[in-house]
């Protein structure tokens, strides 16, 4: 017989939902510490550096200028009708962005132990700033390219309406992804080394160096095809050098289904995260 002494447990569980809400209440109610976060990592970033910002300018600009000697005038590779100048920092600009993001993102779980292990706040802010913190070194990229498009002959008014959406679509791409990696390197430390190297062999996966119609035209057009509509950044640069001709030249197609991979990437990155967002306290 049940003693009537016996102390009954009550368990509350919030639905899936309920969760959900939660936590989106919980984004909104962070967004102080968010935005902390990304004005910490712009001021650290060149902080004890002789050049500063310079850094933004410096690097495409080298890079730019080797790959218009090798493959320009050493290699001859077609560049769509552009000079070698805008055909690369269309490339470069918004390829930087990208993997500056991505790698920040994987290793920001490491480098905010400290503060993780002490504090509540969802951890998902921590990834996301370090990727919206690529946004000032984007600006002034940009306004490089678009001042060396005018100077060229090579602006059109076209750029102004395209840039933000294209610019949300390499940040999503870079934020999903880096999601992914920065849960998987708080467990394993390998990822820190798997990075650059994931990060290279994109790079030779996406018409940074060549342009999309060489990659196109071997006996692999077929599968190599696929693989550019899984390629987030392969539209988001053909699209910036499409519009120093005119909007009429964007691949609209393209662009529609790295728009789609983008979404799955980031949608699968977020539910990823937060699967595993408990224990990366005790893990770090």
């Amino acid at each position: 017989m049940r003693s009537s002494s016996a102390l009954s447990e009550t368990v509350v569980s919030a639905d899936v939902r309920v969760r959900f809400l939660q936590y989106l209440r919980d984004l909104w109610h962070y967004r102080d510490l968010f935005r902390a976060l990304i004005e910490r990592d712009v001021k650290v970033r060149y902080k004890q550096t002789a050049l500063g910002v310079m850094w933004v300018i410096l690097q495409p600009l080298f890079m730019a200028g080797a790959f218009s000697l090798i493959f320009g005038r050493v290699v001859q590779m077609p560049s769509a009708g552009l000079p070698y100048s805008i055909f690369y920092l269309a490339a470069l600009i918004p390829w930087t962005c990208f993997s500056n993001g991505l790698s920040q993102a994987a290793g920001s779980m490491e480098g905010s132990a400290g503060l993780i292990s002490k504090v509540y706040f969802p951890r998902l802010i921590v990834p996301s700033a370090m990727v919206l913190g690529t946004v000032v070194d984007f600006a002034i990229g940009w306004l490089l390219f678009n001042g060396l498009a005018i100077y060229r002959g090579f602006w059109t008014w076209w750029f102004i309406p395209f840039t933000p959406v294209l610019l949300v679509l390499q940040l999503f791409a870079a934020m999903g992804i880096g999601l992914v990696l920065a849960a998987l390197n708080a467990q394993y430390r390998d990822v820190r080394y798997v990075t650059p190297f994931l990060l290279q062999a994109g790079m030779l996966c996406t018409p940074v160096i060549y342009p999309l119609e060489r990659l196109l035209s071997t006996r692999f057009t077929e599968q190599l095809g696929v693989l550019i509509y899984l390629n987030p950044m392969a539209g988001v640069i053909e699209t910036y050098r499409a519009l120093c001709f005119s909007a009429s030249y964007v691949p609209w197609k393209l662009l529609a289904g790295n728009s789609v991979t983008t979404a799955a990437l980031l949608a699968f990155g977020i539910w990823f995260f937060r699967r595993r967002e408990q224990a990366i306290v005790d893990l770090l």
